[in-house]
């Protein structure tokens, strides 16, 4: 058992008042639907898409939906977990989610995999969507997606932005949040239910901690 699994658990069952300190919340935030039309799941900063490898585990092609774990003390209010959800049932148990030639053997005891966040913001994709989206953002002008720029400028809250926003002309979508503080580096955990089936995957932006 890695050191956080006890969080991650009284999250996705909603007890994690226990991990709060006087004065902190964690509130759910629905994000929509996710497409995932090839079932291979791409976690990056979608805002800079340095990184576009899909996890080697995969879920059935479908639409799935998206889930945030906002942290609030006072007026800070922070995205502390995102998730995807497959199938109904709370996760009794985790795994890290993982690209091609990377071995938790390797790690030490309180390390990690995950990737980096160089925009102050963490996502979710398909694989083809990540594909398209790179291919669009060479041809446009600068570079960049404007419609998730605006659209995460559009729905910020101080001190956090969501936005689920679709490719042009396009079915594909991408999922997009404030991680945690900001840059840095995240990982991400499948969950598996009682009867071993996976039933969500979630991405921890490290604010709180055992």
């Amino acid at each position: 058992m890695y050191l956080n699994e006890p969080l991650l658990k009284a999250v996705s069952a909603g007890d994690a008042a226990k991990f709060l300190k006087a004065g902190e919340s964690l509130r759910c935030q629905s994000l929509g639907e996710l497409w995932l039309p090839s079932g291979k799941i791409v976690a990056n900063d979608p805002c800079c898409l340095f990184e576009g490898a899909p996890f080697t585990r995969t879920v059935p092609p479908g639409r799935y939906p998206v889930t945030l774990w906002v942290w609030e003390d006072g007026n800070d209010k922070r995205v502390a977990f995102a998730g995807l959800r497959f199938r109904e049932g709370l996760p009794v148990r985790f795994e890290m989610a993982l690209l091609e030639e990377q071995d938790t053997a390797e790690l030490s005891e309180d390390g990690f995999y995950g990737y980096g966040v160089d925009s102050g913001t963490g996502g979710f994709m398909d694989e083809q969507t990540f594909l398209r989206l790179a291919e669009l953002m060479d041809k446009w002008e600068d570079g960049s997606f404007s419609a998730l720029d605006n659209a995460l400028e559009e729905s910020y809250v101080h001190t956090y932005s969501t936005a689920n926003v679709q490719l042009p002309d396009s079915e594909h979508n991408v999922a997009a949040f404030s991680s945690g503080w900001g840059d840095g580096g995240y990982p991400s955990y499948w969950g598996f239910d009682k009867d071993g089936q996976l039933c969500c995957l979630i991405t921890d932006f490290c604010i709180l901690d055992l």
